[in-house]
């Protein structure tokens, strides 16, 4: 961790890394029940969720060079995460469905990317 102040480069860098995670969170969403091998579902987005909340921090903290830069696209991607699938659209359509696995596909999803991106933090956090 540096002491100089971060500028307006780091700034929008962060911005541009939080939008990353936000992106990321709406097009995991919407290709979890894309993936099929037959009738089983496939978890790629899985895999995406947990490289991103890796990768994500991990730039935040190095442009930033503090722990918000860290915290930012993680907790973007999870108020992202929630959001959408809290809502429903008038016409009754849902990102998540229970059948075929999507649900579980999604608990994966959701508890993959936050585990990652928690343990990348505390990871980056603890270093000396």
């Amino acid at each position: 961790m540096t002491d100089e102040r971060p500028g307006a480069v780091e700034w929008v860098t962060l911005a541009l890394i939080g939008g990353s995670a936000i992106l990321s969170a709406v097009l995991e969403l919407l290709f979890l029940s894309r993936w099929y091998a037959g009738t089983v579902l496939v978890p790629v987005v899985i895999l995406a969720a947990i490289g991103g909340n890796v990768a994500l921090p991990y730039w935040g903290y190095t442009v930033l060079g503090r722990v918000m830069g860290a915290v930012l696209p993680v907790g973007l991607w999870l108020i992202v995460i929630v959001l959408l699938t809290l809502y429903t659209r008038p016409e009754g359509d849902i990102l998540v469905a229970g059948n075929h696995g999507q649900n579980l596909g999604f608990y994966g999803l959701f508890f993959g990317g936050a585990i990652a991106g928690f343990v990348t933090i505390a990871r980056l956090t603890t270093r000396r």
